[in-house]
């Protein structure tokens, strides 16, 4: 319950107006370090505005694809890694920029609560002094990521690798092209990672001894740089990430956040290559 005290602990002066909402018997209701949720938005963000936001019994789930289909992105926080969590399985529809701009006015250490409203179908945000009533709407109104592993597709290598070199390839391909081709050659035991300019060209080469782990096999794929860049960018700093590639297949990105609390996995379709 939101009672007469701050987040700090002060208690309020007399006369303050009443909390938006009492909390008390929220189906859901959870309390949340902003920067434990806040890294998960992210990723959501940086490909679409609105998601599926799921208050599963062991923890969030949020799921979405961009309208182009060519890219989606599954993230969940466990419950152990909250403050409290009371959850009844509700999914909403949320405005993704907006939760991530509410959460953002915390301070230091501060604790968000947050706390659904069945009946105004609402989303109350309490950090620190602010409280926040954000607007939901039907989660069948967004369109969700298909199931990737149904689809068959065989990945044929993986790698873990610094968060920050994945950036320096991106980085390297946009100098010279819209798009690169990522490969593993079992030979060489090196990812590569490659983009043909109509001047330039660039090449990056990570060999197996650079990266955390390394599962060689013939794998080689062109991508879109927008949707990697897109991908890439949301990927705290310090943070491993496990790449998986094959054939002509969709890129898997997957990586933890809050402390392995969290966790984040991305897919990019190829694009198909010139005959």
């Amino acid at each position: 319950m939101v009672d007469d005290t701050s987040a700090s602990g002060a208690a309020q002066p007399e006369g303050t107006t009443e909390s938006l909402h009492d909390t008390a018997d929220a189906p859901v209701r959870v309390r949340v370090r902003p920067d434990a949720l806040r890294p998960l938005l992210s990723a959501v963000g940086a490909l679409v505005d609105e998601c599926r936001l799921a208050f599963a019994a062991d923890g969030l789930r949020a799921a979405a694809m961009d309208p182009a289909t060519v890219a989606a992105v599954e993230v969940e926080l466990d419950a152990d890694a909250t403050e409290s969590y009371t959850a009844d399985g509700t999914v909403v529809g949320v405005d993704v920029d907006r939760l991530e701009e509410v959460l953002a006015m915390a301070d230091g250490d501060e604790v968000a609560t947050l706390a659904l409203d069945p009946e105004a179908y609402r989303l109350h945000v309490h950090v620190g002094e602010v409280e926040y009533a954000l607007g939901l709407f039907d989660p069948e109104s967004v369109r969700g990521p298909g199931d990737v592993d149904a689809l068959g597709f065989e990945h044929t290598a993986a790698l873990t690798l610094p968060g920050e070199t994945v950036g320096r390839f991106v980085r390297a391909a946009g100098m010279v092209a819209d798009h690169l081709t990522l490969a593993v050659d079992p030979s060489e035991e090196a990812f590569v990672a490659a983009a043909d300019g109509d001047t330039d060209d660039v090449r990056f080469v990570v060999p197996r001894e650079d990266t955390t782990a390394f599962e060689a096999g013939e794998a080689r794929s062109l991508f879109s740089l927008s949707y990697l860049e897109c991908v890439e960018r949301p990927v705290p700093s310090g943070t491993d990430v496990r790449v998986t590639l094959g054939e002509e297949a969709p890129l898997g990105v997957a990586y933890d956040v809050a402390d392995g609390g969290g966790h984040v996995e991305a897919f990019v379709a190829p694009r198909l290559q010139a005959v």
